[in-house]
């Protein structure tokens, strides 16, 4: 994280143009990516900052981002510093902007005045038309908010999806709201990098009898993590003392404050700064991690990013048959899938009383993360084909 922490401390206090850009180079027959104010949370690391970073070490893209904003849940797009340098705008052969719900007809309108050939992108990252009642950005993200999303979609030239059936979701709602309209959708996979992983130190593994079960989460995901109250009592009878539950990311409280998992012994941890958010999860020497998901499109859409950054660590996961982990976790090999709480509880003894199972299949995760699905030449080369 040193290098994208370091640029985030330039792009901030660096006055001088060509020393805050030293990449706005116009003719170095290269295609320009201008990535606009990605936030350094999961969406701006995974969406924004490490495909920039990436593309940068490429001979045919080069690629700059206008600023990286400190997370702030109360805050979108569009409540953000968001200004484009005119020379910026003029070296830029796509511009790629997060997720936006505020009207900026006017905003796209002089940029294609002042630039009729560049190209328009936004990065989507969640279904925001099918957020469930449940979830806090219900409560954020209204109606109009939505529908104006949509209508910011179309006055572009790419949206890019983090998923796939979040890229067919899209794909098909933008063609009934709008049949005529010309933007093109396509997924965008999230990859891992290891600049992420800088001065991290070795796999931190579990040392004790007691096996360490992860469930990771926030309480903006309550209705996912409910599912869990269940399988937790049910595995805990079985096996007593010989497992420990540990929540990262989420307190254990309801939306009222009441502990869903009460009378059960958790570990729980707070969330931290992203910053910080990959030695954590290092930290916590967890042996098992637990993806659950409920069967809505929210959910189905959302990225697999955490079952990424476990795999980097070479810790198995058991996911949900409906959570999106399932597009790259290969079944009996990086980990196993479960529907019913019965299918949770078996999984769960399995790995829990399999050592060699557990501890192989953590391997095969991580070698096929770094084999699949991080910045290798055929991955990039997606990215290659779509900024042309």
């Amino acid at each position: 994280m040193r290098t994208i922490l370091e640029l985030q401390k330039r792009l901030k206090t660096e006055t001088s143009f060509r020393r805050k850009y030293p990449n706005c180079k116009e003719n170095d027959d290269t295609i320009h990516l201008l990535y606009v104010s990605p936030c350094l949370d999961a969406t701006g690391y995974y969406r924004a900052i490490t495909p920039a970073l990436e593309l940068n070490k490429t001979a045919s893209h080069t690629a700059i981002i206008t600023k990286i904003e400190t997370f702030d849940f109360n805050k979108r797009f569009e409540d953000y510093e968001n200004l484009i340098d005119e020379q910026l705008l003029y070296w830029a052969d796509y511009i790629i902007f997060p997720v936006i719900f505020s009207d900026v007809d006017f905003f796209i309108k002089a940029i294609r005045v002042l630039r009729p050939d560049v190209q328009l992108v936004m990065d989507v990252d969640k279904n925001y038309t099918a957020i469930p009642q449940s979830h806090t950005m219900s409560r954020k993200i209204g109606t109009r908010d939505k529908e104006q999303l949509l209508s910011n979609m179309i006055s572009m030239d790419i949206v890019t999806t983090a998923t796939k059936p979040l890229s067919n979701f899209y794909k098909k709602l933008l063609l009934q709201n709008f049949p005529n309209h010309t933007t093109h959708v396509v997924q965008l996979p999230s990859l891992v990098s290891r600049l992420g992983y800088e001065e991290i130190p070795p796999l931190k593994r579990n040392d004790s009898q007691i096996i360490r079960i992860g469930i990771l989460g926030s309480k903006s995901q309550l209705s996912d993590l409910l599912v869990l109250k269940e399988l937790v009592a049910k595995t805990k009878e079985v096996l007593k003392e010989g497992v420990q539950f540990v929540c990262y990311g989420w307190n254990g409280q309801d939306i009222q404050g009441e502990l869903v998992l009460k009378g059960l012994a958790v570990e729980y941890h707070k969330p931290v700064a992203f910053e910080n958010h990959f030695k954590t999860l290092n930290d916590l020497a967890l042996d098992i991690v637990l993806l659950p998901s409920e069967k809505n499109r929210f959910s189905q859409c959302e990225p697999y990013t955490t079952l990424l950054e476990c795999a980097v660590y070479g810790i198995p996961a058991i996911a949900s048959v409906y959570h999106p982990a399932k597009q790259v976790l290969k079944e009996g090999e990086t980990g196993l899938l479960a529907e019913t709480s019965d299918d949770w509880v078996k999984s769960i003894l399995r790995l829990v009383k399999d050592k060699a199972l557990r501890e192989q299949m953590g391997k095969n995760a991580l070698k096929s993360i770094w084999m699949e699905q991080h910045f290798t030449s055929r991955q990039l080369q997606l990215f290659q084909d779509l900024f042309i």
